[in-house]
């Protein structure tokens, strides 16, 4: 039901004059696909839709003729949107949306509409049609985001702390994107036998790992914020010394290049790394 109406919805008869209306979400998933199933359900017209999120560093601009529908969230919603996407479109589609909904690229949720809509057309094809602007947009939103998970793969370090009795590996990252499931997902291959806590400090969540299994995320509370900001560097420094030690000693002054190392690790990620503490 939600793929027809999302592509049948055709605005009225061609020509016909039309105000845009715009739906303003909130910056969570819940709002970002209510938003989506609402528009779809509407059968307003998907070329007269267009989807705004609200973020607090973002300029918000009324618009004259616009019709602005605030969006109240829906998990049941959000599900139903989610569910059609990867069944009706293809994983690999469901995969670029979700690092697209994690973004903080201002037009998002839109973005992920029209790319939905377009899926709807043409199958698990859409990822590929490129020479369309919206999955353009989305492929870019995807390869930035993708890009930035890859540099905290090089760049994170982890340190060994005490949590509830456990030695446990404790790494801080302050990414723009929502990238911290790529992280996760990377070290528990290869940290398998290990406990260990990443915490993403921009958007209040951790992932946390026990030996053997799968990894978990939570949204932090702010006093579980404050204990993981405790928590680093409490561990002891021996190892810590040991790096800056090697770190140092490989250096030749001489030769230092300040931009070349600004380009290929930008001061953004120094800030939780040992080396530079």
């Amino acid at each position: 039901h939600l793929l027809w109406c999302i592509w049948q919805g055709n605005g009225g008869y061609p020509g016909t004059m039309k105000e845009m209306r715009i739906y303003r979400c909130d910056d969570t998933l819940e709002s970002i696909f209510t938003a989506v199933y609402d528009a779809g359900k509407s059968a307003y017209g998907h070329d007269h839709i267009c989807l705004e999120v609200n973020m607090p560093e973002a300029e918000q601009n009324y618009t004259l003729f616009s019709e602005y529908v605030d969006v109240t969230p829906d998990v049941d919603k959000m599900t139903k949107v989610l569910r059609t996407v990867r069944r009706q479109i293809s994983q690999q589609a469901y995969e670029y949306i979700m690092v697209a909904a994690g973004s903080r690229q201002p037009d998002k949720a839109d973005v992920i509409y029209h790319f939905i809509v377009y899926g709807f057309a043409l199958g698990s094809k859409v990822t590929e049609a490129l020479h369309i602007p919206c999955v353009q947009r989305m492929f870019e939103i995807y390869r930035k985001a993708r890009n930035e998970a890859h540099y905290f793969l090089e760049f994170i370090r982890f340190e060994e702390i005490s949590w509830q009795d456990h030695p446990v590996l404790y790494a801080v990252i302050e990414p723009e994107n929502e990238v911290i499931d790529m992280v996760a997902d990377h070290f528990t291959d290869r940290l398998n036998p290990e406990w260990f806590i990443v915490y993403d400090k921009s958007h209040a969540k951790a992932a946390f790992h026990n030996p053997g299994r799968r990894w978990y995320l939570r949204k932090l509370e702010p006093e579980e914020c404050r204990a993981l900001d405790e928590l680093e560097h409490s561990g002891g420094q021996e190892y810590a010394d040991l790096w800056k030690a090697f770190f140092d000693s490989i250096a030749i002054q001489e030769r230092e290049n300040a931009g070349l190392q600004r380009t290929n690790l930008p001061l953004h990620y120094r800030k939780h790394m040992t080396e530079f503490h």
